[in-house]
């Protein structure tokens, strides 16, 4: 062989020598990757910083609202259910795929990955430029002497194992710093959250954080087999072993497999099943591998170490601020730990107040002048018997429950193996609706942390410590939250108020009941920050299960927002009912739950928002997918009559077919059109073969692993709230019915007052003969008086919406009045007395008018006001299933410009969701200016 071929061996010869760890180094250094080679790393982070400025760019320009934004969304917000013919049988929860744009994001990112591997020559000569790419083939350069690099090879290498091991190895330690990028949760160091970024947090981008790590350990897994090929393949003349022999003598080389091992567990830590039922093992891997994996990487290869240590060092920076940020938040700082006085006020009707709770002042609210013509928010004398204020009615949530001393957790016990969480910041800290926390109750688990979304919001000008009350709802599940759960529950069981061990501060005041925890908290993170709710007309909120806490900060807060506060004193954006560039006119908020009882978890808030914005300003909708209804059939063929030869033949219709609603008692009071067939999350809106199969109750208001457990008296809850609510219904029926009657009967009136005025059938202007009279009139005015009827069971819940523009189906928009506190025809005053009888009825203990707790079995507790507020909102829970396209379809027919849909639920209730809003998106519309054509999605769905 010539010295000219030898030289175009991509596998370069080694030099004898006689010392084994000499030997190996030659041979490692010798196929050691050239500098040039590390030109795909660069292209790497050019196009995801491409891509980075792309986002933030339609992020700040807002531009996501146009023709090609909509064409895109249609199609990319979609995401796929499946569940196999085992997994029915046995009532698993289905398969959910990520929504298409993440799965296409996923696979650019995976083909980019592959491309930059394999595309191309390996060894880059390195007496070329970085980027110089003109010459691609063999030949023979020039190098400089040395102890070992001197027999480098001096030339482009296209293919050999050793050099596309050298090159995986190269795109996977660049690929290091994106994943831990992805992985960050607390800005500044968590650069896509940054509000003049695209201001994403870590729970739109866990699944990139899962799927760049599984990318680095697969190109790094190739990175060992193509480099084991190669040194199984060489060996050495001396000996006639193998080079992998030698290998273990150099220490870079152990130092890359202490690092493959590493990550190897660190994979194996995060499978689902592990992150799933044992989150402490999955915690405590990620805490201590990433590190560890982090360095030995560096120091296998220190060429290329950089991407190592930058990652490493943003990994660290980001604990460390978390770290400060937490002990300052937690008050560890010298913040204010001192208890408060306790709030007691469980309702709005609640009329004697604590002392802390007063009043807001007049300054808290927009002052008439900024209205811009329309007047302020006012209540009506129905309320005013109720509320001292206004502002009474306007504070937050929070307020109307006790509250603990800073740094602690009032947690109580709720029906549907529920735990509701209140703490108290020691000092003040704002959120935005819909963003979520890290707590940490160190009695049920001292170092571990998780995840859950805020159900209230934070009011900067409350004048008592509920302003930073942060509420969350926990659903008892395995592991931690069921921890949480059994700890809750003992310490009631055993008459305790508070964990032994745990020293409350002087001066604090138990509550009547629950108990009350040491807890820490760190955030908020969650990228519901960057919604814009004020820009849309219509918001409309779809939740399901214990989701409900994603929607009920942002209702609290648009209800706020709509009654004359201003956004930006409660975590979200500058604007009220009045200001300049405030949209918003109207919010439909649909919740799914599995049973009736169920609305105590935020029967308090719902109510209060109700009170302040009354339809159709606010529509509130409960529907209990634990219902199984008796289906009657439309039998095969109609009877088909004849009047007579010469008439068409007319069908005798029969009675109209009993709907999934229509087989309980109050089926009347149902809305009907929204419980035509059933729903699933596959296939056309209109497919009902497809809605039959995805008929999976479960799946659409239990998220994966929820208890079923209930307590002693939750059966007895869910009829007493069932009965309530039908009866409450058939009161507003009736009286609406009345209110018909009278408009029926006021129009019939003028009708003859204007015959009254009638002379010889002529009707007189300035005494001449202007118009005759129809010789149809009298039959008119007795048609009116004959037609006086009652409203039928959909007519009156269509009442609901006479708002709306007959003739364009267009919510009217001109003149406006901003939605007030009034007492709506449809909402008549009922009897709370006979109510909360009816809810105490089989009950331990009838409540007494300070609000004394009803224990059902000693652990389900309700008191006075609770109980109020959860007969008022029963009204509006319906049972069934509902159709949530048909919501979406009203909603956008009759909003005056553009909607944005908030969701939170299960995989398959998200599925339902984003195809009824795919449905939705019209193109053709947002073409001609319509800006009902684009939706806006604002969900939370994030799993660690």
């Amino acid at each position: 062989m010539s010295s000219s071929l030898q030289a175009l061996d991509p596998n370069p010869t080694t030099p004898v020598y006689t010392n084994d760890v000499q030997w190996i180094t030659a041979y490692l250094v010798i196929h050691m990757m050239s500098d040039n080679s590390r030109r795909y790393a660069y292209i790497f982070w050019f196009c995801i910083a491409a891509v980075f400025l792309v986002f933030t760019l339609l992020h700040l320009t807002r531009s996501r609202g146009s023709i090609v934004g909509a064409y895109w969304a249609k199609w990319a917000i979609r995401r796929r259910t499946w569940r196999g013919k085992i997994a029915r049988r046995q009532n698993q929860y289905p398969v959910s795929l990520p929504p298409n744009g993440q799965l296409l994001c996923l696979a650019v990112l995976a083909i980019v990955t592959i491309l930059l591997c394999f595309a191309g020559p390996d060894y880059i000569n390195p007496a070329d430029g970085l980027f110089d790419v003109t010459n691609l083939g063999l030949s023979v350069r020039s190098y400089d002497v040395s102890q070992f690099t001197r027999w480098q090879p001096q030339y482009t290498i296209y293919k050999a194992w050793w050099t596309a091991g050298g090159r995986t190895g190269i795109i996977a330690f660049s690929f290091l710093p994106l994943c831990v990028l992805f992985a960050l949760k607390a800005p500044p160091f968590a650069i896509f959250a940054l509000p003049f970024t695209t201001q994403i947090y870590f729970d739109k981008l866990s699944w990139l954080h899962r799927w760049s790590a599984r990318l680095i350990y697969g190109i790094t897994l190739l990175h060992v087999v193509f480099w084991s090929v190669q040194l199984l393949s060489d060996t050495r003349a001396l000996t006639g072993k193998e080079a992998y022999a030698y290998a273990w003598q150099y220490e870079k080389f152990v130092y890359g497999w202490a690092a493959f091992l590493l990550m190897t567990l660190l994979v194996v830590f995060s499978i689902n099943p592990i992150r799933k039922h044992h989150y402490e093992t999955f915690y405590f891997g990620h805490v201590t591998l990433v590190p560890l994996t982090l360095i030995f990487a560096a120091l296998h290869h220190p060429p290329v170490a950089m991407w190592c240590w930058v990652a490493l060092a943003i990994w660290i920076a980001e604990r460390v601020w978390r770290g400060t940020w937490w002990l300052y938040t937690n008050g560890l700082f010298g913040r204010d730990t001192t208890s408060a006085p306790a709030i007691v006020i469980a309702s709005p009707t609640h009329k004697t107040v604590d002392s802390e709770t007063q009043m807001l002042r007049p300054s808290t609210f927009a002052s008439p002048q900024s209205y811009s013509g329309y007047p302020p928010p006012t209540p009506s004398p129905y309320l005013s018997d109720q509320y001292s204020h206004v502002s009474q009615l306007m504070e937050p949530a929070s307020a109307l429950r006790y509250s603990p001393p800073p740094g602690y957790a009032h947690v109580e016990l709720l029906s549907g193996a529920t735990v509701r969480l209140t703490y108290i910041s020691p000092g003040f800290l704002s959120w935005a609706p819909g963003q979520h926390f890290l707590i940490n109750v160190p009695s049920v688990s001292r170092f571990v942390s998780h995840p859950f979304t805020a159900a209230s919001i934070c009011d900067e000008q409350a004048p008592s410590n509920s302003g930073r009350a942060i509420v969350l709802l926990v659903r008892s599940k395995a592991g931690w939250t069921r921890d949480l759960w059994d700890c809750t529950l003992k310490l009631l069981s055993q008459g305790r108020n508070h964990p032994p061990g745990e020293t409350l501060p002087n001066g604090t005041v138990m509550p009547k009941s629950g108990v009350v925890m040491r807890m820490f908290i760190d955030g908020p993170f969650g990228s519901a920050i960057r919604a814009r709710w004020e820009d849309n007309a219509t918001v409309v909120i779809f939740v399901a299960g214990s989701g409900v806490s994603f929607g009920l900060s942002i209702l609290e807060y648009l209800c706020l927002c709509l009654a004359g506060r201003d956004g930006k004193h409660l975590g979200g954006r500058a604007g009220g009912w009045g200001q300049k560039g405030f949209a918003t006119r109207r919010v439909r908020f649909v919740w799914l739950i599995r049973e009736y009882g169920h609305i105590q978890w935020c029967a308090s808030i719902l109510r209060r928002c109700m009170s302040m914005i009354p339809s159709p300003g606010l529509d509130v909708d409960i529907f209990v997918t634990n219902f199984q209804p008796q289906i009657r059939r439309l039998p095969s063929r109609p009877k088909i009559e004849y009047d007579s030869e010469l008439n068409p033949p007319a069908p005798h219709f029969s009675h109209r077919t009993s709907s999934p609603a229509e087989s309980e008692s109050d089926a009347e009071d149902v809305d009907l059109s929204y419980y035509v067939g059933e729903f699933g999350d596959e296939g056309d809106v209109g497919d009902m073969s497809v809605r039959r199969r995805e008929d999976y109750t479960l799946d659409l208001t239990n998220f994966d692993g929820d208890n079923e457990t209930t307590l002693p008296g939750e059966a007895q809850l869910n009829r007493r709230v069932q009965k309530v609510g039908k009866d409450r219904r058939a009161h507003s029926r009736k009286f609406s019915n009345a209110i018909h009657m009278k408009e029926q009967l006021d129009e019939f009136a003028r009708l003859q007052r204007q015959s009254v005025h009638s002379t010889d059938g002529l009707l007189t202007h300035e005494g001449k003969p202007t118009h005759k009279r129809s010789p149809s009139s009298e039959s008119t005015v007795g048609g009116d008086l004959a037609s006086l009827k009652p409203l039928s069971s959909n007519d009156y819940h269509n009442r609901r919406h006479s708002y709306l523009s007959a003739d364009s189906h267009v919510h009217v928009s001109s003149p406006l009045r901003p939605p007030t506190p009034t007492l709506s025809p449809l909402t008549p005053t009922f009897d709370e007395t006979e109510t909360i009888m009816s809810l105490s009825a089989n009950t331990v203990e009838i409540p007494t008018a300070e609000g004394d707790a009803v224990t059902y079995g000693q652990r389900l507790q309700l008191n006075e006001p609770e109980m109020r507020d959860m007969a008022v909102v029963a009204e509006h829970v319906r049972p069934g299933k509902p159709r949530i396209d048909r919501i979406l379809k009203d909603e956008v027919d009759w909003s005056n410009g553009s909607v944005v849909v908030a969701c939170c639920g299960p995989s398959s209730f998200s599925a339902m969701v984003r195809k009824a809003i795919a449905c939705q998106i019209n193109p053709a519309r947002v073409w001609k200016g319509d800006r009902r054509g684009y939706i806006d999605l604002i969900s939370e769905e994030f799993s660690y």
